[in-house]
């Protein structure tokens, strides 16, 4: 078997507690257990050799879900599909679970391994907001340029335009004594008269641009000197089982309980 490179974004918690704990006891409950009775031929039918039938039946019943336990039986056979065929349906199950889950972090986890299984972008910090509009980043980028050569100010004329001074505010810690030294700055370095910066402040800085034009695909040191130093999300797409808190071994829905397959 090939296996796909593991690239792991940090954080200290998994995604657990998306689908039932543990996966192997009966639902939870005599309620849950009476509100999924209307499934009970549609999931006893259901084999692990046909993964594509969990998927269809998970999207069914979380259209059709009227109480949380049918939405808890839906994120457990999308997880189940994605476990059972991950080459396949893997995407599709984490984007299907990131569309159920509430939570705003655990939404992120899903989407990311999402992209990993896809190959797409990765390096997303745990409270990123959106990626900013191009606009601003360009202007922030032009800023600093023209700090950087002793144009003070023109740097201050295009930080006003819409949206650049308050990305670099939600940045301001790569600035050496923050936005308010940086505007005093821009007062006093003009007529190209150039700011005094050491090595690694101009490198830092440097750094800063690359990373805000790079947008969604930069890399990881990027997106850690962006955020702050904020933890990074951790997924692993060869740990899916862990990542969906689902015992894929029991695959087998029999009298309101998930079983093993048979030897």
């Amino acid at each position: 078997m090939v296996r796909r490179p593991r690239r792991t974004i940090f954080l200290g918690v998994l995604i657990g507690a998306l689908l039932l704990p543990g996966g192997g006891g009966a639902t939870q409950g005599a309620g849950a257990s009476r509100d999924i009775e209307r499934w009970q031929s549609r999931l006893e039918a259901l084999r692990p050799e046909q993964p594509l039938g969990y998927l269809e039946l998970a999207e069914e019943i979380a259209d059709a879900a009227a109480d949380d336990a049918e939405l808890v039986l839906a994120r457990r056979l999308f997880g189940l599909a994605g476990l059972l065929d991950p080459y396949r349906l893997g995407r599709s199950a984490c984007l299907a679970l990131a569309d159920l889950e509430p939570g705003e972090q655990d939404t992120r986890r899903l989407v990311a391994l999402a992209a990993l299984l896809s190959g797409g972008p990765i390096w997303l910090a745990a409270d990123q907001d959106a990626e900013p509009a191009a606009t601003a980043v360009v202007a922030v980028a032009d800023t600093l340029s023209h700090f950087r050569q002793g144009h003070g100010s023109r740097a201050q004329a295009v930080l006003r335009r819409p949206g650049a001074r308050e990305l670099l505010l939600d940045h301001e810690h790569v600035l050496r004594g923050g936005i308010k030294r940086f505007d005093e700055d821009c007062k006093l370095y003009r007529n190209q008269r150039r700011p005094s910066q050491s090595e690694a402040e101009l490198t830092r800085l440097l750094r800063f641009e690359a990373a805000l034009l790079a947008g969604p695909n930069r890399s990881w040191s990027g997106e850690l000197l962006l955020g702050a130093g904020r933890p990074l999300i951790e997924v692993d797409p060869d740990r899916l089982q862990d990542a969906f808190g689902l015992d894929a071994s029991r695959p087998l829905y029999r009298n309101g309980r998930w079983v093993p397959s048979p030897p």
